[in-house]
C-alpha cells in the first residue's frame, strides 16, 4: 500500500495531456450547446437543400426575422406600451439563431470553454441564470442604444459568451483575494476577447452587436458579484443587515 501511495504521489503532472480532448462539461453547458448547435444544424441542412425542399433555403432569414431581436420592435413596444408575446419571445430566442455556421461555432466554442469553469463553480441553476438572463438585459440595452437603426438586429450567442466572460472575470478576481496583480490580470481576458470579436466582426459579422456584448459583460460581472457568484448572495445579505 505504501508503494502504491508513493507511486500516486509521483504521478506525472502532464499525464492529463493523454486524456480525452473532450473534457467533461456540466449538464447545463451541454443543454446550451445542444440548443445552439442543434438549431444551427437544422438551418444549415435547410440551406444546403438536405431537408425541407426548395422553400427551406429561406429558413435562416425567416428564423432571424421571427426569433431575432429587433431594436425597432422594442422601440415600437415602448412607444405603444404594447408587449405582444410573439415579440417578447425574441428576448429569449435571439441568442440561439445565427447568421452563418461560423457564427454559431464561434459562439459555441466560447460557451463551452467558459461554461466548464463557471458551471462547476456556480452550479447549474445560477449558471443558467447568468447565461440566459444576462443576454436579455444586454438586448434591452442594445435596443435602447440603437433605436430605429436599420442595422438594429441582434442574434447569435455572442452576448451569452460575453455574459460568461463577465462571470469568469469576477470569479478570477474574487479568487485573487486582494492580490492586485492577479486581479488586474483577471480583466485581461475581456481585452483578448474584444480583440477576437473585432477580428471576427471584420470577417463575418457587421453592425452594432458589440453594444449588447459589452453590456452583457458588465451585467454578467455585476450579477456574479452581487447575487449569482459563489457566496455573493450571502455577502450581499450581510451588507444589507449591517
Amino acid at each position: 500500500m505504501t508503494k502504491d501511495l508513493h507511486d500516486q504521489g509521483d504521478a506525472d503532472p502532464l499525464a492529463d495531456l493523454n486524456a480525452s480532448p473532450l473534457n467533461p462539461l456540466p449538464g447545463a453547458v451541454w443543454l446550451l450547446l445542444i440548443a445552439i448547435l442543434g438549431i444551427e444544424a437544422v438551418l444549415w441542412a435547410a440551406s444546403a437543400g438536405l431537408i425541407g425542399g426548395p422553400q427551406a433555403i429561406g429558413w435562416r432569414i425567416e428564423a432571424i426575422q421571427r426569433f431575432g431581436f429587433s431594436s425597432a420592435v422594442q422601440n415600437w413596444m415602448l412607444e405603444n406600451r404594447a408587449f405582444p408575446g410573439m415579440h417578447l419571445l425574441r428576448y429569449g430566442t435571439f441568442t440561439f439563431i445565427h447568421g452563418t455556421p461560423m457564427h454559431a461555432l464561434f459562439g459555441a466554442v466560447l460557451v463551452a470553454a467558459l461554461g466548464k469553469a463557471l458551471g462547476d463553480a456556480f452550479g447549474a441553476v445560477r449558471f443558467l441564470l447568468l447565461a440566459l438572463l444576462t443576454p436579455i438585459l444586454g438586448a434591452i440595452c442594445f435596443g435602447l442604444a440603437v433605436g430605429e437603426d436599420a442595422q438594429g438586429w441582434l442574434f447569435g450567442a455572442m452576448p451569452m459568451a460575453f455574459a460568461l466572460v463577465g462571470g469568469f472575470t469576477w470569479l478570477r478576481w474574487h479568487e485573487a483575494e486582494g492580490d492586485g496583480t492577479r486581479q488586474r490580470r483577471a480583466f485581461a481576458m475581456i481585452g483578448i476577447l474584444l480583440a477576437a470579436r473585432l477580428g471576427f466582426g471584420l470577417l463575418a459579422e457587421t453592425g452594432p452587436g458589440w453594444v449588447a456584448e459589452l453590456a452583457a459583460f458588465v451585467i454578467g460581472y455585476g450579477l456574479s458579484a452581487w447575487v449569482l457568484g459563489p457566496g455573493s448572495w450571502q455577502r450581499l445579505r450581510a451588507r444589507i443587515r449591517r
